[in-house]
């Protein structure tokens, strides 16, 4: 399974995104033997009898799942020619979700079809698909594939993307005020996800300020001094806001073409060979 923040960092890059997740994905993976240990707690009542059940497929929940799933994938890709589709279809998925990027709409478009096409042969379908691409977004129409939620915006590996906008922000997160425990507190404040760490001149205050509960020796169900709650307050206001700050989807090409350090030639940097972007914010930190 591709690294997640690798895999958000590189959904940074490149002019045009293709969004898909695979429908019913755990439940397309049939177990060879049925146990007992497949068996859930579920009876049915039947004349005088009860009837329990055993699962027939993976499921979800069940901390293997995402391993198995990503293990069938592979396996089901090996069978096809080593090309951009198997590289697709091996590293640009996390769990059932398909995040991948390029400068070009066509070649996008045909990876798309390609990769529907082998994962149908694996009875694997694509689902909720979307793209700021507009004449791949009527090919998905055509195929019934595109997304059907009406909010606007689609899940990206815990932000939500508009496709229309190209930006991405954090879900507005519910904070509830009233916390005054340092338990209350510490699980109000962590629940703004976000790994790019786009909003932590914001995020960053809850930090500093269970640093401080913890400098008073509070037991966690204490009640916080009332200077605290206060700074509570303060910040629960600016989380609940949190979502009016968006940021561009595409910050860098990761395709691209750079001066040598003599500035006397040119060279191209291809994904993970060399030289890794790391996109923090719309500042990037180049690293070898």
């Amino acid at each position: 399974m591709a690294d997640m923040l690798e895999l958000i960092i590189r959904f940074r890059t490149n002019k045009y995104v293709l969004l898909a997740d695979i429908r019913k994905a755990f439940l397309m993976i049939r177990l060879e033997s049925e146990k007992d240990r497949n068996r859930f707690c579920f009876f049915l009542k039947k004349g005088e009898n009860l009837h329990c059940y055993r699962y027939k497929t993976i499921i979800f929940g069940f901390n293997a799942s995402p391993f198995i799933l990503n293990y069938v994938l592979k396996f089901h890709v090996d069978k096809f020619p080593l090309d951009e589709c198997s590289e697709a279809l091996k590293s640009n998925f996390y769990v059932d979700n398909l995040v991948k990027t390029g400068n070009n709409p066509e070649t996008l478009s045909a990876l798309y079809t390609s990769v529907r096409e082998r994962l149908h042969e694996g009875n694997f379908d694509l689902q909720s698909c979307n793209s700021n691409s507009v004449a791949l977004k009527k090919k998905m129409e055509a195929d019934g594939s595109l997304s059907a939620f009406d909010s606007g915006c689609e899940k990206v590996l815990g932000y939500l993307y508009d496709p229309v906008q190209d930006s991405i922000r954090v879900p507005p997160p519910s904070c509830d005020v009233e916390s005054s425990t340092k338990r209350k507190i510490l699980s109000e404040t962590s629940k703004v996800f976000d790994p790019l760490s786009l909003y932590l001149p914001v995020t960053v205050r809850g930090r500093l300020l269970m640093r401080e509960l913890w400098k008073l020796k509070l037991n966690w169900d204490d009640s916080v001094p009332q200077n605290m709650c206060s700074v509570w307050k303060t910040l629960a206001s600016d989380l609940s806001a949190i979502d009016f700050v968006s940021f561009l989807m595409r910050v860098l090409s990761i395709l691209g073409i750079c001066k040598s350090k003599n500035g006397s030639s040119k060279r191209k940097i291809p994904p993970n060979v060399g030289t890794f972007i790391c996109v923090f914010g719309c500042e990037m930190f180049p690293f070898y």
